[in-house]
C-alpha cells in the first residue's frame, strides 16, 4: 500500500494549508516539526530518484510556491539533498531543478542565476522549472535586455502550454494551473509590456529593437489563443453551453448596456470565464461603432462604467479592442473615444514591468467633459498629480450640477479613498512646504461641502453625504459640527467605505464590551500606540497574523504598544477556545453579530484580517498592516518619534570608511534612506553650507543591484557625505533596524525617508515617502539644521 506521504496530492494539500515558514493558515502554529521535515525530504529524494520522463521531472510543478511556505531551516536541508545527487551525477536534472528553486527562494534572483541556467540546459521544458521562470520573471523590472526577457517568458509560456495540453485533469495539472493564474504572467500581459517597449524604442528610432518587439508581439497573438485551449478549456465549454441572448443587433445600445450589466449577475467576472466567439464578435462591433463616433460635446458614446466591464472580457477581445483603438487613434489623433478605450484596456491588464500607461494622460484632455476618465486616472494608482486630477473631476462634474459632483464624491469615498480631505491631511504634515497646494485643496473641500449639503436637502439619509460632511468638518477643525454626522451605517442600504479614507483621521471614540463582559473605550488607550485587529476564529489568515502581533507586542508593549481584538464571530464558546488555544492576552471585543458587528460596520470592514495602527495622538496611521510589515511600521513609528533617542548602528560606506551615529554624537546628522536625485542634490547644498559647523549626512541606499553601481553614481554626481550600500530591504539589517524592511510582498514604509538627529542623538524630525516640492522640503530642512547647530 502506498504511503500517503509519497503522494504529490497529499503534499500539495498540506503545503498549501501553510501561510509561510511552516505556519498553519488555520491555527497560526508551526505544522512542520522535525519528523514532518524528514518525511518531506524523503518525498523529494524519491522524486529525484524517479529521474526524467518525456523531458520532465516528477517534482511538483508548483515547487517555487512551496518553498517560501516551508520553515527557513529546511531550505539548507533541501539544498544539501540536491547537491548530494549532483555530486554523484552532475547532469541530474531533477536535482538541478530542486537546487535552482531552493536557491532562488533562499538567495534571490541574482545569486540563484547560475543554478537556474544549469537546470535549463538539462530539462528546458520541465513544468516545475518553467513555472519557476514565470515566478522569477514576474520580479524582473527591465534593464538592458528588456526585450530578451519578454522573449524568454514567451518561450516559457509556450513550454507550459505544450505540457498542459498533454495533461488530463490530474493533481499536477491543477497544481500548475492554480500557480499560473496566481502569478498572472500571461501572453496578454507580455503583449502589453512589448507594446510599451515598442513605443519607447520607436521614439528613439531603434529599428532593430522595434523589429524584435514586433516579432515577439506576433508570437503573443498566437499564444493568447493557445492559452484558451489549455488552462481555460473548461471555461470555453461552459461558455458554449451557457444560454445567452445574442441575436440582438449590436447597434442596439440598450441591449448591449443591459448585457454588460448582466455580466456580474451571470458570474462572468471570474477570470476563467470566456465569452463565446459569437458574443465576442457582436460586442466588438458595438464597441467599434462607439469608438468611430469619437467625441461630441466633450463626451463619448461609450457605455458608462466601462472600467468595470473590461476586466470581464477575454484577453482575445482585449487584443482586438486595443488594436482597433490604436489604429483609430493613429488615423484620428484627437479621437477621445479611442484614447479612453486604450487607457482602460491597458490599465486593466497586467503590466508587471510597470512601464506606465501613456493613454490615461492622453485621454484626459481629449474627453474634456468626461469626469469618468479623471476618476479612472485617480483610481489607477499611477504617479499622477492627484490634486490636479481632482480639480478637473470637480470642474467637469459641476458642469452637470452639484448632484453630479456628490455622485463622484461618493465614488471617491467608496472605491478609491483619494478625497480632498485625504490629500489635505497629507499636505498638512508639512504646511510650510505645501502652502499653495493647501489653498487649492481647501477650495475643493468647500465645493465638496456644498455638494454634500445640497444632496442632503434632496435625500436627508444619504449615507455617503453624511459621512463625507463629517469628514470635512473634522478636517476643518469643526468638532461640534463633525459630531452631528455620526459614523454609522444606514440600516437599510449596503454601504462600502474605502478604508484609505480613514488614514490620517483621528480615531473616533467608541465603547464596547469584551468577550468576558468588560467595558472598554478607545479613550482608555489615549497616549498609547494602538493596534485594532479585526479578526474571527474561522478566518485562517487571522490566525496566521497572531505570531506577528505577539512579536510586535513583546518588543514594544513596555513602551506603550497595545492591542484590541475586534471579533466578528457568532459563537462565543468557539471564540473563547480560540483565545485559549493561541494564548491571546489582549482584550477581544465581541457582540456575537458576525459581519454585522457594530464596530465592523462602523469602520466599513469588508474582509479579514484587517489591522489598523493608531498613533499615540489618535491619528490612524495604517489600515492594512499585516505580517512582518506590522513590526516594521511599529518600529519606524517609535524610532522616529520626535525626542526619542535614535539607536546606533555600525556600517561601512562605499569608500570603505567606518560609519556609526556614535561617532557623530555632538553633531546634527541627517540619516537619509533611499535615493532621490533631486532630494540628495538639495542635501548637498545644505551639507556644503553647514558641514564645517557640525552637520553630517549619512545616506543608506536600498534597491540598487550592486555597490559598484551606487559608487559610480555618487562619484559621477559628486554627492556629499557618507553613502552606504544597504542591499535589498528584504534582508538588510539596517532596513530591519529602522523599520524600513519588507516581507516577500512589499514594504509598509515608503522611501525615500529620513531622520534628522540633534547633537544629543535624538529625533528632530522624520518623514517617509516622496515630497511634493524638494525645494520647499530642503528650505524647511535647512531651517531645522541651522536652528539646532
Amino acid at each position: 500500500m502506498t504511503d500517503k506521504y509519497d503522494s504529490t496530492d497529499f503534499w500539495y494539500t498540506f503545503i498549501n494549508s501553510l501561510y509561510n515558514e511552516g505556519l498553519s493558515l488555520k491555527s497560526g502554529i508551526s505544522e512542520i516539526d522535525e519528523e514532518m521535515q524528514e518525511k518531506l525530504l524523503a518525498y523529494f529524494r524519491t522524486k529525484i530518484e524517479e529521474g526524467i520522463t518525456d523531458g520532465e521531472t516528477a517534482l511538483p510543478p508548483r515547487l517555487s510556491d512551496y518553498c517560501w511556505r516551508l520553515p527557513q531551516e529546511m531550505l539548507p536541508k533541501l539544498r544539501a539533498l540536491a547537491e548530494g545527487f549532483l555530486d554523484t551525477d552532475p547532469d541530474n536534472g531533477p536535482a538541478a531543478v530542486l537546487l535552482a528553486t531552493v536557491a532562488y527562494t533562499d538567495l534571490g534572483r541574482e545569486e540563484s542565476l547560475p543554478f537556474v541556467e544549469k537546470a535549463l540546459t538539462l530539462v528546458p521544458k520541465d513544468p516545475c522549472l518553467n513555472l519557476l521562470m514565470i515566478y522569477k520573471y514576474r520580479r524582473y523590472y527591465g534593464g538592458a535586455k528588456i526585450v530578451e526577457a519578454q522573449e524568454t517568458i514567451l518561450t516559457v509560456l509556450e513550454n507550459v502550454f505544450e505540457w498542459s495540453k498533454r495533461q488530463d485533469n490530474s493533481a499536477r495539472f491543477q497544481d500548475a494551473r492554480s500557480f499560473y493564474f496566481g502569478e498572472r504572467i500571461t501572453p496578454y500581459s507580455v503583449y502589453t509590456n512589448l507594446k510599451s517597449i515598442e513605443a519607447r524604442w520607436k521614439k528613439r528610432e531603434k529599428v532593430g529593437v522595434v523589429k524584435k518587439c514586433k516579432e515577439a508581439i506576433e508570437k503573443c497573438r498566437i499564444l493568447i489563443y493557445t492559452e484558451q485551449e489549455t488552462f481555460r478549456r473548461e471555461a470555453i465549454q461552459a461558455a458554449v453551453e451557457q444560454p445567452l441572448i445574442v441575436d440582438e443587433s449590436p447597434e442596439n445600445v440598450n441591449f448591449w448596456e443591459a448585457f454588460l450589466d448582466s455580466l456580474i449577475e451571470r458570474g462572468l467576472s471570474t477570470p476563467r470565464w470566456v465569452l463565446t466567439k459569437k458574443v465576442q464578435d457582436q460586442l466588438l462591433k458595438y464597441f467599434k461603432t462607439r469608438i468611430e463616433e469619437g467625441v461630441t460635446d466633450g463626451l463619448t458614446t461609450l457605455p458608462l462604467d466601462l472600467p468595470e466591464y473590461v476586466p470581464r472580457f477575454p484577453k482575445a477581445m482585449h487584443l482586438e479592442l486595443r488594436e482597433f483603438a490604436e489604429e483609430m487613434l493613429e488615423k484620428q489623433p484627437e479621437n477621445g473615444a479611442a484614447a479612453k478605450v486604450l487607457a482602460i484596456v491597458v490599465e486593466k491588464n497586467d503590466n508587471f514591468l510597470r512601464l506606465g500607461n501613456p493613454f490615461i494622460e492622453q485621454a484626459v484632455p481629449l474627453v474634456p467633459n468626461d469626469p469618468e476618465i479623471c476618476f479612472f486616472a485617480i483610481s489607477s494608482n499611477r504617479n499622477f498629480d492627484e490634486l490636479s486630477l481632482l480639480e478637473k473631476l470637480f470642474d467637469r462634474a459641476q458642469s452637470h450640477g452639484k448632484t453630479e459632483l456628490s455622485h463622484w464624491l461618493a465614488k471617491l469615498y467608496k472605491e478609491v479613498g483619494t478625497t480632498p480631505c485625504h490629500i489635505y491631511r497629507n499636505l498638512m504634515k508639512k504646511p510650510d512646504e505645501n502652502a499653495e497646494l493647501i489653498k487649492r485643496c481647501k477650495l475643493l473641500i468647500d465645493q465638496a461641502q456644498q455638494a454634500f449639503q445640497q444632496r442632503l436637502e434632496e435625500e436627508p439619509d444619504d449615507w455617503y453625504a453624511l459621512r463625507g460632511l463629517g469628514d470635512i468638518y473634522e478636517v476643518l477643525g469643526e468638532t461640534e459640527l463633525a459630531q452631528k454626522y455620526p459614523w454609522k451605517g444606514h440600516p437599510n442600504i449596503e454601504t462600502v467605505w474605502n478604508q484609505k479614507a480613514w488614514v490620517g483621521r483621528k480615531l473616533p471614540d467608541f465603547s464596547a464590551t469584551t468577550h468576558d463582559d468588560t467595558s472598554i473605550t478607545a479613550s482608555d488607550y489615549k497616549g498609547k500606540l494602538l493596534l485594532l485587529s479585526f479578526c474571527a476564529e474561522w478566518c485562517g489568515f487571522c490566525a496566521s497574523e497572531i505570531p506577528y502581533i505577539k512579536e510586535a507586542y513583546k518588543e514594544h508593549h513596555h513602551n506603550g504598544f497595545e492591542v484590541i481584538g475586534i471579533s466578528l464571530d457568532k459563537n462565543e464558546a468557539e471564540l473563547k477556545e480560540y483565545i485559549e488555544e493561541h494564548n491571546i492576552t489582549w482584550p477581544q471585543i465581541y457582540d456575537g453579530k458576525g459581519w454585522n458587528t457594530e464596530l465592523a460596520r462602523y469602520f466599513g470592514i469588508i474582509c479579514l484580517p484587517s489591522q489598523w495602527l493608531i498613533d499615540r495622538d489618535g491619528t490612524i496611521l495604517s489600515v492594512g498592516t499585516r505580517g512582518k510589515q506590522l513590526g516594521q511600521l511599529v518600529k519606524w513609528t517609535e524610532t522616529t518619534r520626535v525626542g526619542n533617542a535614535v539607536p546606533d548602528f555600525s556600517a561601512v560606506d562605499i569608500d570603505g570608511k567606518h560609519v556609526s551615529l556614535s561617532v557623530y554624537r555632538g553633531k546634527v546628522v541627517l540619516l537619509y534612506f533611499g535615493y532621490s536625485e533631486q532630494e540628495i542634490t538639495c542635501v548637498d547644498t545644505i551639507y556644503q553650507k553647514y558641514h564645517t559647523k557640525g552637520f553630517e549626512v549619512i545616506c543608506v541606499n536600498f534597491g540598487m543591484r550592486d555597490e559598484d553601481i551606487l559608487r559610480s553614481k555618487i562619484s559621477e554626481r559628486n554627492h556629499q557625505g557618507h553613502h552606504i550600500y544597504g542591499g535589498s530591504r528584504l534582508k538588510s539589517p539596517l532596513a530591519q533596524q529602522f523599520g524600513l524592511g519588507q516581507d516577500a510582498q512589499a514594504a509598509i514604509v515608503e522611501l525615500p525617508a529620513y531622520i534628522l538627529i540633534d547633537n544629543n542623538g535624538r529625533v528632530i524630525e522624520a518623514r517617509s515617502g516622496k515630497v511634493h516640492s524638494p525645494e520647499a522640503w530642503a528650505a524647511r530642512l535647512e531651517e531645522l539644521v541651522a536652528t539646532h547647530l
